[in-house]
């Protein structure tokens, strides 16, 4: 998975880079320092972006056990870290190659259905109160992926249907 500077750099092995090429590449800069913020408030604020989960779903009841919820939140702590690192390499498909398919398999079970679906909910209100628009529209994007693989319903169906 070349990314666009990998690209640049063998371009400029080549020969040196055009107008139009580095315009193209001090974009990539210009768009890298907004991904590299982000990445710094996520990392910075991951332990209050979850702590508000926390205390939500302490409101709430579950029927699984406290040991369970320990386990899907942190799973969940690992999504939204992989999720920065895709984000920040930009290279949406590292969410999906190196997390997502193993973790489908582990949390995408019935008795996880409705924690899934109200942590996924609640990381979503956390997150849009300590992010900005633009930080949103950055992330957003990687989260639906792994909601879509961890929470749809539809999923579950055609797991079931596999199955």
């Amino acid at each position: 998975m070349p990314s666009k500077f990998e690209d640049f750099l063998q371009a400029a092995e080549d020969h040196y880079l055009q107008p139009t090429e580095i315009n193209d590449f001090k974009q990539q800069m210009s768009a890298l320092e907004d991904r590299l913020a982000l990445y710094e408030v996520l990392r910075e604020q991951e332990l209050t972006i979850f702590q508000v989960v926390v205390d939500q779903l302490q409101k709430q009841r579950f029927s699984n056990t406290q040991a369970e919820l320990e386990k899907v939140l942190t799973h969940w702590i690992a999504v939204l870290r992989y999720s920065a690192m895709a984000m920040l390499l930009n290279q949406p498909e590292l969410l999906e190659s190196q997390l997502l398919g193993w973790l489908v398999d582990i949390l995408h079970r019935d008795e996880f259905a409705s924690l899934n679906r109200r942590i996924s909910e609640l990381l979503q209100q956390s997150l849009v109160s300590v992010l900005n628009a633009e930080q949103m529209t950055l992330i957003a994007p990687l989260l639906q992926k792994a909601n879509t693989a961890l929470v749809s319903e539809d999923r579950s169906r055609e797991l079931a249907v596999l199955g």
